[in-house]
């Protein structure tokens, strides 16, 4: 059995280390500058409550490698720092002490927390379980970059916990662990914890300093998933998501100011595009349908006009040779569409009507992809979650293929959104939805 990593490494990457480091950084900083006992004590408790309530505010998997506490005490500290040479002549020399300490203070928590990040970065995982969940969980982590699958141990799906094959699988991951140094251990098994082989293997991980992980069947709610005991049980508390009033709020206002500025600096462009509609065909510019909206609220979506006046009647006549996914009706070479309207939507420029739909509040900017009514008829109590938010100008499926994606893994991308929003992630959609358009990857 390896020895596995040390245990100053496991301190690490737990974040207590650095917790240590900053508070007697403090303290160091405190008595170099010459800080009355009383008021150094004062301060290195004030550090401690405030890298207590900062850590315990975040979500478990981030703690100890957030700069958000950094960010805090930094922008407190440039207010400080500003006073301080403001007022050089009315601040007493105690207080610019103290803001010289927090400073310091502020630079061991970046450093600590940059270290703690440093440790956590692809992470050697030998992952234990079914082929298929295996195989599924390692496909999924493939592209990530703080962990890296090094191995893994399967057996046959229809094996049940317990039989002879599973236990001599689980007895090879001990032999695989000794040919990687810091790997850990991910268990995708369903109650993985009440099989004797893999309790017994957990035990034997423990004993060596190896971090062994027990997937729960939660892929897709991880950002409202939280652990917790009922009774002498432990359990997983489903936090219900978009629950923020203050995120939602934000939310909202930027979505309409974005779509306020971009609809100013973007009327040249959209009467250029006006006027090749109407050179290029006879009809009107916008085309207005009817959506299925939040809760499952009906809207008018309004978009360039892409296809010929009469496409929607003409969509049985070629219903035979429909290549989109699902419920969904597309086709590569659709004959309806016409010459100014496929440079339209390669460039997704059709779409830009659509920030009159965000202003209006019917659609944000980002979400799930608006869907039509004869498409939401076919949803499954499951798929109609994907209505719990506002559909969106862009989203998850518009930045991971668009049109080359199957139904399932369109719903699997609208669902993720629906279950994890947060800003960060809005931001992040929005920066890669650049990308796409400028490579107009998947649009057709």
């Amino acid at each position: 059995m390896p020895t596995g990593r040390s245990s100053l490494e496991a301190l690490i990457r737990q974040g207590l280390v650095g917790h240590l480091v900053v508070l007697v950084g403090t303290i160091v900083a405190g008595l170099v500058v010459g800080m009355a006992p009383g008021a150094l004590t004062a301060l290195s408790a004030g550090v401690v409550l405030w890298l207590g309530f900062s850590l315990a505010a975040l979500p478990a998997y981030e703690r100890a490698g957030s700069l958000r506490p950094a960010k805090r005490l930094i922008a407190v500290l440039a207010l400080g720092a500003l006073a301080t040479l403001v007022l050089s002549d009315v601040v007493s020399a105690e207080l610019r002490a103290a803001v010289v300490v927090l400073s310091v203070t502020a630079s061991l928590i970046v450093a600590s927390a940059l270290v703690h990040r440093t440790a956590l970065r692809r992470v050697p995982t030998l992952l234990v379980g079914p082929a298929d969940a295996v195989n599924r969980l390692a496909a999924r982590w493939e592209d990530r970059h703080d962990l890296v699958v090094v191995g893994r141990c399967t057996w046959d799906s229809t094996q049940p916990l317990g039989s002879a094959t599973v236990n001599s699988v689980v007895r090879d991951v001990p032999k695989l662990l000794r040919t990687v140094h810091g790997a850990r251990v991910v268990i995708t098994a369903d109650q993985a914890l009440g099989d004797p082989s893999l309790r017994h293997l957990a035990w034997g991980l423990q004993r060596a300093e190896i971090e062994c992980l027990v997937l729960t069947d939660m892929n897709d709610y991880v950002e409202f998933v939280r652990p917790t005991r009922v009774g002498d049980q432990l359990a997983l508390a489903l936090d219900p998501p978009n629950s923020h009033l203050v995120g939602q709020a934000v939310k909202a206002f930027f979505d309409r100011a974005f779509a306020v500025l971009a609809i100013l600096f973007g009327a040249p462009l959209m009467g250029l595009i006006a006027l090749g509609i109407r050179l290029d065909t006879r009809g009107p510019i916008i085309y207005r349908q009817e959506r299925t909206g939040k809760d499952g609220v009906p809207f008018t979506i309004f978009k360039f006009r892409t296809m010929v006046v009469d496409a929607d009647q003409r969509v049985e006549d070629l219903r035979e040779l429909n290549e989109g996914a699902g419920p969904l009706f597309k086709m590569a070479q659709d004959p309806r569409v016409t010459r100014v309207g496929r440079m339209l939507r390669q460039t997704s420029l059709d779409e830009l009507p659509q920030l009159f739909n965000v202003l209006l509040g019917d659609m944000a900017l980002v979400g799930p992809r608006p869907a039509i009514e004869s498409e939401t008829s076919q949803y499954s109590q499951w798929v109609w979650r994907r209505l719990h938010v506002k559909p969106g100008m862009t989203g998850l499926w518009q930045v991971s293929g668009r049109s080359n994606l199957s139904w399932d893994e369109s719903i699997r991308l609208d669902l993720m959104y629906v279950n994890n929003w947060n800003l960060r992630m809005d931001l992040t959609i929005l920066l890669k939805t650049i990308g796409v358009v400028l490579g107009r990857k998947g649009a057709w």
